[in-house]
């Protein structure tokens, strides 16, 4: 019985990052589009986990980045993913419609977090927002998947976990967390609409899951 739901951001309810605005960040940092490809997502992880957006892009550029360079490298960054799938966004509101509880987790540095948590849209949407900057931990950590639903008070057999990657799906399935491969929202809806979503929950113990982390939030300078 799916109750609740365990929502991925980025290329999910984001969509995937416009060619265009990698352009741009690659000519902010002077490196060839496929160089500056390289560089991003090598360093991402850690962003990812807490890493201060200043030692991000001087990992990305191999360089010192400061002042008004950073200042744009950091909103056209946000930018980029900020494009928002509103079919996806339909298919979850009518999940929730139907009775289910919606958690995003997000792999998202501080300045992204921020934003989405400013985002009425999605304010709306879900009833708890986690975030791997917040918590020093990522998917595909089982520690993260843990904590989700410990802070959802939701039960791994009663929860589908959306997202678009391998990695993370099969940490999640790992745990008893029953699992959705986001490709379209077309797809997606058609499998929320086949799930006992709109049933109520029931409580569980899960005391197997890994120990939950307590969330300290961040400023944002």
């Amino acid at each position: 019985m799916t109750t609740h739901l365990l929502v991925d951001f980025g290329e999910v309810i984001s969509q995937p990052q416009p060619a265009m605005a990698v352009q741009g960040m690659a000519r902010v940092v002077g490196l060839p589009t496929t160089s500056f490809v390289a560089r991003y997502w090598a360093s991402r992880d850690p962003y990812d986990r807490g890493l201060p957006a200043e030692d991000y892009w001087e990992e990305v550029a191999g360089r010192r980045v400061r002042g008004e360079e950073l200042t744009t490298l950091r909103r056209l960054d946000l930018e980029s993913w900020t494009h928002l799938n509103f079919a996806t966004i339909s298919a979850l509101r009518a999940a929730r419609r139907r009775g289910a509880q919606l958690t995003l987790l997000s792999n998202a540095p501080s300045d992204l977090a921020t934003e989405i948590r400013g985002a009425a849209v999605l304010r709306g949407l879900f009833s708890l927002m986690v975030f791997s900057a917040e918590l020093r931990l990522a998917k595909p950590d089982v520690e993260i998947f843990g904590t989700a639903l410990a802070l959802a008070e939701g039960a791994p057999e009663d929860t589908l976990f959306i997202d678009d990657r391998a990695e993370n799906l099969e940490a999640a399935r790992g745990l008893g967390i029953r699992t959705h491969e986001f490709r379209s929202a077309a797809l997606l809806q058609e499998r929320l609409i086949g799930t006992d979503d709109g049933a109520r929950p029931r409580r569980r113990s899960w005391r197997t899951l890994p120990r939950p982390r307590a969330i300290t939030a961040r400023s944002i300078t």
